[in-house]
């Protein structure tokens, strides 16, 4: 397994102590729900999974995350590796926000710079005004019938960035780009 041990073993050790006979819940998911958080780690860690050499993190406010880079490798010339940042909210599973509960952030390219020079289509902002990538559709959001994992929040912006390096090649227009994710 690709993700830090120590990493895990540092997740995994309780963060409150509770005396015998009382009862505490826990803020977070991944410690409410200790099977869905060994199922996305072995999701993400595969070795079929095309995301197993990102890192599992642990934010300064409790979320986790992987961090690390894809290369789509589609266009000639084309931009080797994006750097992506799949951020849990607290709410894990949720598909209440628009998006899900698996933001995904594109640390390199820096989106915001290139939205100076083009439109592009499919981006949020959060709560404190980052740019992440719309990876649910929109029948999803409407019926809730969907969880968000890291894998498929990931798998959706692979998706999202071929388009996006197709676009920026002018393989296909905005109007194409924006009704194809």
């Amino acid at each position: 397994m690709h993700t830090d041990d120590r990493a895990l073993r540092e997740i995994e050790r309780p963060t409150i102590s509770v005396p015998p006979g009382r009862f505490a819940a826990s803020f977070y998911w991944y410690e409410n729900d200790p099977e869905l958080f060994r199922l996305e780690c072995h999701a993400m860690t595969r070795p079929e999974s095309p995301f197993r050499n990102f890192t599992l993190r642990k934010e300064s406010d409790g979320r986790l995350s992987w961090f690390g880079q894809i290369a789509p490798g589609l266009m000639d010339g084309g931009r080797p590796t994006f750097t992506l940042h799949a951020v849990y909210d607290h709410n894990h599973p949720s598909n209440d926000t628009y998006g899900g509960s698996v933001k995904i952030y594109m640390i390199d390219p820096d989106l915001d710079e290139l939205m100076k020079q083009i439109p592009i289509p499919h981006l949020l902002r959060d709560g404190a005004g980052s740019v992440y990538l719309c990876t649910a559709r929109r029948e999803d959001f409407k019926t809730g019938r969907v969880t968000t994992s890291a894998v498929s929040a990931l798998g959706w912006a692979a998706k999202w960035i071929g388009l996006f390096e197709l676009y920026l090649s002018d393989e296909i227009t905005f109007d194409e780009f924006s009704q194809h994710v």
